[in-house]
C-alpha cells in the first residue's frame, strides 16, 4: 500500500450520504484559537452580526457546519494533504469514522481561514506559513462555496497540520432556526507569525480575550453567550497557559452533551444567573 494510503476496512464502510452526526444532527466544527497573552491564556472570539439567522449578537468561537466538500472521496489518500496525527488516530479520539474525522478537521481548518484568515497548514516541504495573506482570494472563494479546502490545498501545495488541532468538546443542540447541530470543538494553537483578523461578514467585532474577562462580561450583561461557549470558557479559565490547556485536551471526555444539563452542578451558574438581556432570547438545548 502506498505511503499515507487508507485501507478499506470496516471503519470506512459507510454510505457517502451518511454525513450526519448524533441523532441525525448536522455535523459542525468550532475552533478555540488560543495564544499566550501578556497576562495569561487568551482565546479568539467574535460577536455575530445581528442579521445572522442563528445566535445573532452572540459571542462565539469561529466555526460552522461541515460542508459536503469537506468530506473526502470514498477512496482517498490523505498523505498528500495532511501532516501530523493521522486521520485514523483523530477518528479514534473523536469516536468517529475516518470519513467523518477527515471532514471535521477540514471543516475546522476551512472555517478558521474563512472567518479569521488563519491557516492551520504548512507548505508541502514542511515550511511553516508565516503569513497567510497569499490565501486572500482563496478565502473569498471558500466563503462563496466556489472552492473546497481540498482545492486550495492542492493549488498551493499545502498540507493541513492536524497537530495544531486538539479535540476538546462535543455539544449537540437545536439552534433558533430549528436546525440541530452536532458540534465538535477543537483547541488550536495560533501559528507563529499569523495573526487572526475580524474580516468576516458574520461578525461585528472580534479579538483576543481572556476567558475570565469574557465570563465577567457575561455576568454584567455586556457579553452574550450560549451554554456551550460559556461552559468551554469556564473550562479554559482554569488554565494559565496554552500548553496547560493542550495537555488537558488529550484527556478531555468527548461524550456528546445532548440533553439539557440544567440540573447538572457544573452548569448551575449559567441557568441561575440572569444577566441584562440586550438582544432578545437565545435558545440552546
Amino acid at each position: 500500500m502506498p505511503h499515507g494510503a487508507v485501507a478499506r476496512d470496516d471503519i470506512d464502510r459507510i454510505d457517502p450520504s451518511e454525513i450526519t452526526g448524533y441523532r441525525g444532527a448536522r455535523l459542525a466544527a468550532t475552533v478555540l484559537l488560543l495564544r499566550d497573552g501578556p497576562t495569561g491564556l487568551e482565546v479568539w472570539v467574535q460577536e455575530r452580526v445581528s442579521t445572522m439567522p442563528n445566535f445573532p449578537g452572540v459571542t462565539v468561537f469561529p466555526g460552522g457546519g461541515v460542508d459536503r466538500r469537506d468530506f473526502p472521496p470514498r477512496q482517498w489518500d490523505s498523505g498528500d494533504l495532511w501532516t501530523g496525527p493521522s486521520v485514523v488516530s483523530v477518528a479514534r479520539r473523536l469516536g468517529s469514522t475516518k470519513y467523518k474525522a477527515h471532514a471535521l478537521v477540514f471543516a475546522a481548518v476551512r472555517e478558521l481561514i474563512e472567518e479569521t484568515g488563519t491557516a492551520l497548514a504548512v507548505h508541502a516541504d514542511g515550511a511553516p506559513i508565516r503569513d497567510a495573506a497569499f490565501l486572500h482570494h482563496d478565502r473569498q472563494e471558500l466563503v462563496r462555496h466556489r472552492k473546497s479546502l481540498t482545492d486550495v490545498l492542492r493549488e498551493h501545495n499545502l498540507k493541513v497540520r492536524s497537530d495544531l488541532l486538539h479535540p476538546w468538546a462535543r455539544w449537540v443542540g437545536v439552534a433558533e432556526t430549528g436546525a440541530s447541530f452536532d458540534v465538535h470543538s477543537f483547541l488550536a494553537v495560533a501559528p507563529e507569525g499569523q495573526e487572526p483578523d475580524g474580516a468576516t461578514t458574520e461578525a461585528d467585532d472580534a479579538n483576543w480575550f481572556s476567558p475570565s474577562l469574557l465570563l465577567d462580561g457575561w455576568r454584567h450583561g455586556l457579553v452574550r453567550l450560549v451554554l456551550p461557549t460559556w461552559a468551554q470558557l469556564r473550562q479554559l479559565e482554569s488554565y494559565e497557559t496554552v500548553a496547560q490547556a493542550v495537555e488537558a485536551a488529550a484527556h478531555m471526555p468527548l461524550r456528546p452533551v445532548a440533553d439539557s444539563p440544567r440540573y447538572d452542578r457544573p452548569f448551575q451558574e449559567f441557568f441561575t444567573t440572569t444577566p441584562e438581556d440586550r438582544i432578545g432570547g437565545i435558545t440552546w438545548l
